[in-house]
């Protein structure tokens, strides 16, 4: 085989392995780290193994495609509730970075 053949059959093999590893991560963001972001910052009010309510609702189930305010669980409805807030929930624009975001929704996507 011949060194372009096997380099565009090792191109190949990594496509879905690539695939994989980005569904996993989110879009742009890495579920783990937004695992422990969520922790220090959202656990207080979110559950996240749960639909139970604490001071914010629980939020076990997004990845089925809604909030549980009824709104689908997009990257860009989430961005928008992180940056904005809502009446019960404080924006979180500026306490966290663009990075941190990112990580937070890829985490709350896997819910």
């Amino acid at each position: 085989m011949t060194l372009i053949k096997s380099v565009l059959l090792c191109a190949v093999l990594m496509v879905p392995l690539a695939s994989a590893q980005n569904a996993k991560k989110g879009a742009s963001g890495d579920a783990a780290s937004g695992k422990t972001i969520f922790e220090g910052n959202c656990s207080d009010c979110h559950e996240s193994s749960s639909t139970e309510t604490k001071v914010g609702p629980g939020l076990k189930g997004v990845k089925s495609g809604k909030l549980p305010s009824g709104k689908p669980a997009s990257h860009a409805t989430i961005l928008n509730l992180l940056n904005s807030g809502t009446d019960v929930m404080p924006s979180f624009k500026d306490t966290l970075t663009d990075k941190q975001k990112e990580d937070v929704i890829a985490y709350v996507m896997t819910l």
